[in-house]
């Protein structure tokens, strides 16, 4: 069988030949070539992906993973783009027993950047019932990951739940840039912009001044939070963390979390200012909950209802400490009944 492609057809692109020197070329002699080259480029795909080495790349892939404190599986591993992988099923675990599941990631070198010396990867993932996009440095002295967040559910982030002690509600969107010196003493810049839509705590714990056994929370809605957070000097600072049209609303003043190895062990440091909306104690769930609560933050109260609390210690273990009630709260809304 003779496969003619020089009877190839190109599409009619009658702004191609006002281009400079475009009318003197001759379409007969380069539209052969044209058509060996895309079928060459096309049977150089179907090679690679007949042929791609799944179980050598598995097996890297372990590797990397385990030298990382990471035990790494999967369902499934293929090629992805041009010179990437796509991995489905995965799932990864670290000594402490924290879990992260994984759809479906692929993970795919820009060529561009590799021809100047530069490894950037483009890195797409399906995680918690929504979607994470974007980029990686993986050399030079700086490396910059910027991404972009889609329809995280919280409900499935089980690492959070396991951080906080609540099970949490809601779908998560935003964006990170974080920018991440090669050097051991750097420390990371950046900022992250979030927003989650839908919030609320399904149950769990919070701890309270004077109770050996925090509370258990019911269900409370904390409606839409916005969050920014910066990233300098060693430290997060939080210039914005609120939440507004739940059962619940908060707003933080000067909340910083401390940096170090493991994000759990973080020394944080702020205020917040809470408040309940009085229909919240209405509920038959809560109705029992109201004196305990308020004579637990009775000393923290300011004069419009709502609590000052300061939040100590560390990120996977906070512990609020009561403020006196004094002053204008940094927030607004109606008095408490």
């Amino acid at each position: 069988m003779k496969l003619d492609l020089g009877r190839i057809r190109l599409p009619s692109m009658p702004w191609l030949a006002r281009l400079p020197g475009m009318s003197r070329v001759d379409w007969n002699v380069w539209r052969p070539r044209a058509g060996y080259a895309a079928f060459a480029l096309l049977a150089f795909a179907v090679a690679l992906r007949g042929t791609f080495p799944s179980e050598a790349v598995r097996e890297r892939l372990i590797l990397e993973a385990g030298a990382r404190g990471w035990q790494f599986e999967a369902d499934d591993i293929g090629p992805g783009g041009l010179l990437g992988v796509t991995a489905e099923g995965v799932r990864l675990e670290d000594h402490a027993s924290h879990q992260l599941a994984i759809d479906r990631v692929s993970a795919s070198l820009q060529l561009l950047p590799l021809l100047l010396g530069r490894q950037v990867m483009d890195v797409d993932a399906l995680v918690y019932e929504g979607r994470v996009r974007g980029s990686t440095a993986l050399n030079g002295a700086e490396r910059r990951t910027v991404l972009a967040l889609q329809g995280l559910d919280l409900a499935r982030a089980v690492p959070l739940k396991v951080a906080t002690g609540m099970d949490l509600q809601g779908s998560v969107s935003g964006s990170v840039d974080v920018t991440v010196p090669e050097a051991p003493a750097g420390r990371p810049t950046g900022h992250m912009e979030l927003a989650v839509a839908r919030a609320g705590v399904a149950g769990g714990q919070l701890p309270i001044p004077g109770m050996a056994t925090g509370l258990r929370l019911p269900r409370v809605g904390l409606g839409e939070i916005a969050a920014s957070v910066r990233l300098e000097g060693g430290k997060a600072a939080v210039e914005r963390l609120e939440a507004k049209g739940g059962d619940v609303e908060l707003a933080t003043d000067g909340l910083a979390v401390t940096l170090g190895p493991r994000l759990e062990h973080a020394a944080v440091f702020g205020k917040a200012t809470v408040r309940i909306q009085p229909a919240f104690w209405s509920a038959s769930a809560t109705a029992g909950l109201r004196p305990i609560v308020e004579a637990a933050l009775a000393s923290a109260r300011t004069p419009d209802g709502a609590y000052r609390l300061q939040v100590v210690g560390t990120l996977g273990h906070p512990r609020i400490v009561l403020t006196p009630g004094q002053g204008r709260p940094a927030m607004g809304g109606g008095d408490e009944e």
